[in-house]
């Protein structure tokens, strides 16, 4: 099997901090736009960590999509309407057979993937032929997740959260996905059938609201001078995956 193309992608790159901080949730929308991209879209679709509900996207792409269905580890409180079938179980574990879906898409999912080359091998291939599956995550570069990962191996996350930040998620992080480097390495080890696959990275400044307000200047001092002025270190992680016709 020939080596996909590989292109990498740094958008929103050229503002400053103000900028930035003036639209803390641009890379939602970022995100939406390149799904809406997809003609895909308007074919078979499966949210990958679908929750309670779908990402926060789903009201620039619903008009869009197909038919919708979702998987999510954790059962649902009140899943979205739009969602057809949802099934209650790992990725690695759904219950559909290979080249079934158009499209797949992630929101701040593959960050607590633990076996992240059995996730993608079955991303893929529950993929139709020419197929995309979209990702959006933390960068595993960005300072934010080695926070993360520091107050998981202290044993103190739950402590944080009860203290300092309670929008925190309870999930475990592992962020093995959350890079260019173990996507490819997932991805050409097992020789998965993929022909393209590209990267983008966004900047974005609103990690500082999981800092005490006393502490802020930290994260905004790490932004200004380092982060936005290399882009592979960017706050979001985003990336495609083409499957091979």
């Amino acid at each position: 099997m020939s080596q996909p193309v590989i292109n990498y992608h740094y958008l929103d790159c050229e503002r400053g901090f103000s900028s930035h901080d003036k639209s803390r949730s641009l890379f939602q929308d970022i995100y939406a736009q390149m799904l809406a991209a997809e003609p895909s879209i308007r074919g078979k679709v499966l949210d990958i960590g679908c929750g309670h509900g779908t990402n926060p996207t789903i009201t620039q792409i619903q008009h869009l999509l197909g038919q919708l269905d979702g998987v999510d580890p954790y059962p649902a409180v009140a899943p979205h309407p739009l969602i057809g079938n949802r099934w209650t179980c790992r990725m690695e574990d759904i219950p559909v057979p290979a080249d079934t879906y158009d499209m797949a898409y992630s929101y701040n999912v593959i960050e607590h993937v633990l076996n992240e080359r059995s996730f993608l091998a079955k991303a893929v291939e529950i993929l139709k032929p020419g197929a995309v599956y979209w990702s959006m995550s933390p960068n595993a570069r960005h300072p934010f997740t080695w926070a993360v990962r520091a107050l998981q191996g202290l044993k103190l996350k739950d402590i944080y959260r009860k203290s300092i930040s309670p929008q925190a998620n309870d999930y475990p992080a592992y962020y093995r996905l959350c890079s260019d480097t173990k996507v490819l390495r997932a991805i050409i080890d097992q020789n998965l059938p993929v022909s393209r696959i590209d990267f983008y990275y966004v900047p974005n400044v609103q990690w500082d609201s999981f800092f005490p307000s006393i502490l802020r200047f930290l994260p905004h001092m790490i932004d200004r001078g380092i982060i936005l002025r290399n882009p592979s270190m960017s706050n979001i992680f985003m990336f495609r995956i083409e499957k091979s016709i």
